[in-house]
């Protein structure tokens, strides 16, 4: 498991809020959002300082690690670590839409391809937030993916699953194309 110092580079809000949620969902502390995205901006410059640290908590299972990776890539418009996007979508992470996010705004043409693939794999598209996620982003890169992924093709507690998936995508997709 990678290290907590990003972490502790990112630190707690004025509540004691952990910087690292307020990405999450889109809730900024009450100093705001530019306010916010400064310190992701100050804290991707020490992580550029240590580009191995980076890609490891990128890749790491641990959700809280990756989505500080990705909000320090999109906050400072950085267009690196798409191998290792790719290998933690395709693995799967509780973040995975704002994953799918990431590389369809930092990496589209290649994000596009990736995705693409992916959904041709039946194995993929059995996963709600993952298939759904591909799904939207290659439609707002202007794709016409050739398989249909419907948040209604799922059972109850994979519908919701993909429900979160539609809506968080939507969300940052809205939000961060454009400031990147």
């Amino acid at each position: 498991m990678a290290d907590g110092r990003v972490f502790d580079w990112l630190g707690l809000d004025a509540k004691r809020v952990p910087y690292y949620l307020h990405p999450l969902n889109l809730v900024w502390s009450d100093e705001g959002v530019e306010h916010d995205l400064e310190i992701y901006r100050r804290v991707a410059d020490l992580l550029a300082a240590d580009p191995a640290y980076w890609a490891e908590i990128i890749w790491e299972s641990s959700w809280r690690h990756c989505l500080a990776g990705c909000t320090c890539l999109l906050a400072s418009r950085r267009h690196e670590f798409y191998d290792e996007l790719c290998s933690r979508f395709r693995a799967g992470s509780f973040v995975a839409p704002q994953i799918a996010v990431t590389l369809g705004l930092l990496h589209g043409d290649a994000a596009r391809s990736f995705f693409e693939s992916a959904l041709d794999e039946p194995a993929f598209r059995r996963s709600p937030k993952q298939a759904v996620s591909a799904h939207r982003v290659l439609l707002r890169l202007g794709a016409q993916p050739r398989h249909e992924v419907s948040v209604d093709l799922w059972t109850e507690f994979e519908r919701d699953d993909a429900l979160v998936a539609d809506k968080v995508v939507t969300d940052h997709w809205s939000f961060w194309s454009s400031r990147v």
